[in-house]
């Protein structure tokens, strides 16, 4: 059975496809060659730019405290992206064609030296399972679900519309609920999450098919640095507890019908805002996702990644 293809592979890649492309480009004197490669450079950008914002980051930022590596390089997306629009509308065989054609693949190879230097080292320490990423880079490349930035945060374009009651406004302290859930151990999902599945053939990312099910509080991964999947709120309740996180939302989301759904870890300061475990969890089970997680890296210590994945987000 052929190996799955590693995600930093799968990036390192297209790195080198595009800089050929420049590379091509300086030696040709051909203006219909440089049209063409010009063309088929843009495209390659912004695809691989697509795969990287909507896969790649956000499936790494909860597992690495480098968030300005990722910030850094989001923002040389942006400058990428505006100086393929400008190069678009330029007639080639100009001398400012070229030179923006020059300035644009000295820009992209500054942006992979940084990228393959810097951040690919931090993701190769977090134990994360990059195979299943490689999966998920390659079916978004063509055209599949992926795990976008929605599904990782639970962003939907509508808002839920039942009200989500607080803990804290029946009278229970929200810690002392999420200590009571931790205690029941009888919750069993595996029926109903045998239904789900079925349902949901086909519209949930390759981590999601490849990751073990965790049906109840008794079921344990099977190595270090294992990819799981669950629906069972006491095994979600649990996993955060064990590393002291909050539910929470965006700064500025609504607590009671949050739409962004996140976790605040101690010591990690994301502006977020904490929510009550019935709100967070209501909006998972309204928006049907899957908790995508590991409970420790490769490397045997604790991890805190997690995404949220959906059968609704939408391709694209």
């Amino acid at each position: 059975m052929p190996r799955s293809p590693n995600a930093l592979d799968v990036l390192r890649r297209d790195h080198k496809k595009v800089l050929t492309l420049f590379h091509r480009f300086e030696k040709t004197d051909d203006e219909s060659e440089q049209r063409e490669l010009c063309d088929e450079i843009v495209n390659e950008l912004k695809t691989h730019a697509e795969i990287e914002e909507e896969v790649f980051y956000p499936y790494l930022r909860e597992a690495t405290a480098r968030e300005d590596l990722f910030e850094e390089a989001t923002l040389e997306h942006e400058t990428t992206k505006d100086l393929l629009a400008k190069l678009q509308e330029e007639q080639p065989g100009t001398p400012r064609f070229h030179a923006m054609v020059k300035v644009l693949g000295e820009y992209v190879a500054h942006h992979v030296k940084e990228e393959e230097s810097e951040i690919f080292p931090q993701v190769e320490k977090t134990g994360v399972d990059l195979e299943a990423l490689g999966l998920e880079l390659e079916d978004r490349r063509a055209g599949g679900p992926g795990v976008d930035g929605n599904a990782m945060s639970a962003e939907a374009g509508e808002e839920v519309e039942t009200e989500a009651v607080s803990a804290d406004a029946e009278g229970e302290d929200d810690s002392e609920a999420v200590e009571a859930a931790s205690e029941d151990t009888g919750l069993d999902t595996t029926e109903e999450d045998e239904q789900y599945i079925a349902e949901h053939a086909g519209e949930l990312s390759r981590s999601t098919e490849r990751a073990k099910w965790i049906h109840s509080l008794e079921d344990q991964p099977d190595r270090d640095g294992q990819t799981l999947a669950t629906r069972n709120p006491e095994v979600i309740r649990h996993w955060a507890q064990e590393r002291r996180a909050r539910p929470a939302t965006t700064a500025n989301g609504d607590p009671k019908r949050p739409r962004v759904l996140r976790f605040d870890f101690p010591d990690y300061d994301k502006g977020l805002q904490e929510i009550s475990w019935d709100a967070w969890l209501r909006t998972f089970e309204e928006r049907h996702l899957v908790f995508v997680f590991q409970e420790r890296m490769k490397a045997g210590n604790q991890s805190n990644f997690f995404i949220l994945d959906s059968p609704e987000r939408e391709d694209g």
